[in-house]
């Protein structure tokens, strides 16, 4: 009896323990290939953050928040497009943050991106049925960059840039170099 119990504690007590630990310590995340290695572009879409209201309450639908991580030996850098709905009433661009901050890891190594609000414009309405009111919905766009500093190596299981993870296939192993086979 004793040993059932203090494996279901065990058992219950591990997923909380898992959402405590520091990002890049959990393998979690999208399947993509490390960007050091092909030069690719990593990219995170998630639904936009407008609110209450839903695709019969507006004019254009969807609203999609978009991220694109690119990386070099020297830097790690994001551009970002944001969604966000104006206050019912609010004329003229939305009061939004001219930058956002992402945090950016890959384990043990640690950055921190200051990305700059480069553009904003209104792209469409929607009808907020609580206030009865139009709201206006707004993307705003946000690039910047990073040292990499050892943050990203091509032998890095993962990588996460503020809420977008990423984990990566283990690197191929190099098979060792043979020598000329012996002549009889």
């Amino acid at each position: 009896m004793y040993r059932k119990i203090a494996v279901v504690l065990l058992a219950g007590t591990t997923p909380a323990c898992l959402l405590m630990m520091p990002p890049g310590m959990v393998s979690e995340g999208t399947p993509a290939q490390n960007p050091l290695v092909s030069g690719a572009p990593l990219e995170a879409r998630s639904k936009g953050k407008i609110g209450v209201v839903s695709e019969p309450d507006c004019n254009v639908w969807p609203f999609e928040d978009t991220m694109t991580v690119k990386a070099s030996e020297s830097e790690v850098c994001v551009t970002a497009l944001q969604h966000k709905d104006a206050p019912p009433g609010w004329t003229g661009e939305p009061t939004a943050n001219s930058s956002e901050g992402y945090s950016v890891s890959s384990g043990a190594e640690r950055g921190y991106i200051d990305a700059r609000k480069t553009r904003a414009s209104k792209v469409g309405s929607c009808f907020n049925k609580g206030f009865n009111k139009q709201v206006a919905i707004w993307a705003f766009e946000y690039e910047g960059c990073t040292p990499n500093n050892g943050v990203l190596t091509k032998a890095s299981p993962s990588l996460r840039v503020g809420d977008a993870s990423w984990t990566f296939p283990a690197p191929a192993a190099t098979e060792p170099a043979t020598s000329a086979a012996a002549k009889p």
